[in-house]
């Protein structure tokens, strides 16, 4: 029973990522390749710009939590 639920969720996330990926290839090509690119790049930057501040705020709580403050 267990098999069954996790096929049928992986079958439901790879329809919703189908489709997905249709939806942005067929955005990018109303955009145009720069415009998309652009896209791309600023969405990268922001999610490594989330990445950089978690870890961060993650060893300032450790740093906080042993003791030693900021």
């Amino acid at each position: 029973m267990r098999r069954m639920f996790w096929v049928a969720v992986g079958a439901a996330g790879g329809i919703y990522a189908y489709k997905r990926g249709q939806q942005f290839a067929e955005e990018s090509r109303e955009r145009g390749v720069v415009l998309t690119v652009q896209q791309v790049a600023m969405n990268a930057a922001s999610t490594v710009e989330s990445a950089i501040t978690m870890v961060e705020n993650r060893l300032h709580q450790q740093r906080t939590s042993d003791g030693e403050g900021a």
